[in-house]
């Protein structure tokens, strides 16, 4: 591989099992380590708005940013399959509920990174591209203000998962 690969990232990630999907959608550029069967990369996601509605009424809604906080690394090994790890932030950068904003800025965090491990089929090209999916656990939100419980017990803890297709950019 030589030079730079760069994707445009389309996908989502689920929130407690699925109750919730936060739509994902940005850019990495991949970068191979030179003989090697690693590879280092810039993840760039663009901020998503989620929510509820019921009968055409927001219940609630907000715009979650998801911040990278290292690299993507990972390996494709000798059967194509194709391993990364992320660590990322999430960002709620306005809460609504019933239509009122409740919270914003960038105050309203997780506490720590998750760190996010994608996984493919083998057969990964890195030239094509293809769909990665892992789970993981997404740490407890802090300075949300009085919503902070309520969003904790709503997103943090296990059984969330991340599906991303990477499409080579022409």
């Amino acid at each position: 591989m030589m030079g730079d690969i760069e994707y445009e990232i389309r996908g989502f990630l689920t929130v407690r099992r699925d109750s919730l999907r936060v739509p994902l959608r940005g850019s990495l550029t991949v970068r191979a380590v030179p003989g090697s069967e690693h590879f280092t990369g810039n993840l760039v996601l663009r901020p998503a708005a989620v929510g509820r509605r019921v009968l055409g009424v927001s219940l609630f809604g907000a715009t979650v940013r998801i911040d990278a906080e290292s690299p993507v690394t990972g390996r494709i090994d000798e059967q194509g399959q194709m391993s990364a790890t992320v660590k990322v932030d999430a960002v709620l950068t306005a809460v609504r509920l019933g239509g009122w904003t409740l919270s914003g800025g960038d105050s309203c965090r997780t506490a720590t990174h998750a760190v996010v491990p994608l996984h493919s089929r083998p057969g990964f090209d890195l030239a094509l591209g293809g769909r990665l999916a892992g789970r993981y656990q997404r740490p407890p939100f802090t300075g949300c203000g009085w919503l902070t419980p309520a969003i904790n017990l709503l997103v943090a803890g296990p059984g969330n998962a991340a599906v991303i297709d990477l499409i080579p950019s022409t």
